[in-house]
């Protein structure tokens, strides 16, 4: 099972630096959509963050491809930096 870890403004919004992928309900095949729209359920009201954030499942970028929350050890979930 996946760990999410949360860094700088999604940290703060979730209130943990880690979670287990289990405490969303995610499904066994995720991709970025499937990502933001979970957080986006779990925390309405940072939509606008959780849209824009990068999704890394082991330090490789998730993107458009299906990833196996069982197969991963981290889905890292990273903001903006640096203004984009």
């Amino acid at each position: 099972m996946a760990i999410l870890r949360f860094f700088a403004s999604t940290r703060a919004v979730v209130g943990a630096d880690r979670r287990p992928s289990a405490d969303f309900g995610l499904p066994e095949q995720v991709d970025t959509s499937i990502l933001r729209r979970t957080l986006v359920e779990a925390y309405p009201e940072a939509r606008n963050l959780f849209m824009t954030c990068t999704f890394l499942a082991d330090a490789e970028r998730i993107g458009d491809r299906l990833i196996s929350t069982k197969d991963v050890d981290t889905i890292d979930v990273l903001p903006p930096f640096a203004g984009g």
